[in-house]
């Protein structure tokens, strides 16, 4: 902008005062927003991935590497002894076979009850239904540390302190809020039409439910699968409250037999976590699609 003072035309720029964002144009705004939102995606990335590379690379460092200082990222030398004390280690594999019979307890038993819920509440006319489903994942808020003492007290009552029966019933009451309001919500999506139909074809209920609206389910029900063996298998206070005897406890419990009063085997305590994470990760990996269908499905993401 020009300005006149007497002594000759002189140019002014107010640019100075304004903001530099607003002095970009639109492809350059574009480009900058572009940029920070790798930068924000990679640096989270980064924070979630990096404790699991850190895994890793303890479980197959040696053990005269474990303390060097300063320590490097990459072991200079790979091991797989820690893999093999833990491997040859009878107890460790009781506590792999103990997580996997609690894990596929709970994924069954929450699967068809939260199946067979969510279907009855979305399908028969259940007084007060939706005021129900709703207020039921409150459930899911309360921490189970909370719920810890109580269920102690009422296990024993029951006889079933101790037992694979009474872990896997603990574990199912903490995933089936959520799993119960998850399936409500994708039964929502299967039209009720076509079960309509099959039932004035000759079907009865339970033969609509079984041949129409339950392969439609499917999705939802390996959703609810998924996120209740992930409860399952990677629960800590449960196991710790409810399970007395080691020889029953799961790998999460289990895992503090690699450590001891003055020292702790670092290198069996991340190789023994590497093992405790992977069948989660294969089953994600197979599952994924069906995963996101059914949280899609459910109102989630």
């Amino acid at each position: 902008m020009s300005t006149d003072t007497g002594h000759g035309t002189q140019e002014v720029d107010y640019r100075g005062n304004v903001p530099l964002w607003r002095q970009l144009s639109f492809d350059q705004r574009r480009r900058v927003k572009k940029v920070a939102f790798y930068i924000s995606l990679f640096g989270g990335l980064a924070v979630i991935i990096f404790p699991l590379f850190w895994m890793f690379s303890t479980a197959f460092r040696p053990q005269s590497q474990m303390f060097t200082r300063p320590v490097p990222l990459l072991p200079e030398s790979v091991t797989l002894t820690h893999f093999q004390t833990i491997l040859t280690d009878s107890m460790f594999l009781t506590f792999y076979a103990n997580s996997i019979i609690v894990a596929l307890g709970v994924v069954l038993l929450t699967t068809v009850t939260s199946t067979l819920g969510g279907y009855g509440l979305t399908r028969l006319d259940i007084p007060l239904k939706k005021t129900f489903a709703r207020t039921i994942l409150f459930g899911y808020m309360f921490p189970p540390i909370l719920l810890a003492i109580p269920m102690f007290i009422f296990w024993q009552r029951l006889g079933v302190i101790d037992t694979y029966v009474g872990l896997i019933l603990a574990e199912t009451a903490i995933s089936l809020p959520f799993s119960l309001w998850l399936m409500w919500k994708f039964f929502q999506t299967v039209p009720v039409s076509l079960e309509e139909s099959a039932i004035t074809a000759g079907a009865t209920r339970f033969q609509a439910f079984y041949d129409v609206a339950l392969p439609m389910a499917k999705p939802g029900m390996i959703a609810v699968a998924v996120f209740s063996y992930a409860v399952s298998w990677n629960s800590f206070t449960m196991p710790k409250v409810l399970m007395i005897s080691e020889s029953k406890w799961p790998l999460t419990i289990g895992v503090y037999s690699f450590t001891q009063q003055q020292h702790v085997y670092w290198g069996q305590v991340m190789a023994a976590s590497a093992l405790i994470i992977l069948p989660a990760f294969v089953f994600v990996f197979f599952l994924q699609k069906y995963l996101l269908r059914g949280f899609r499905a459910g109102g989630i993401g």
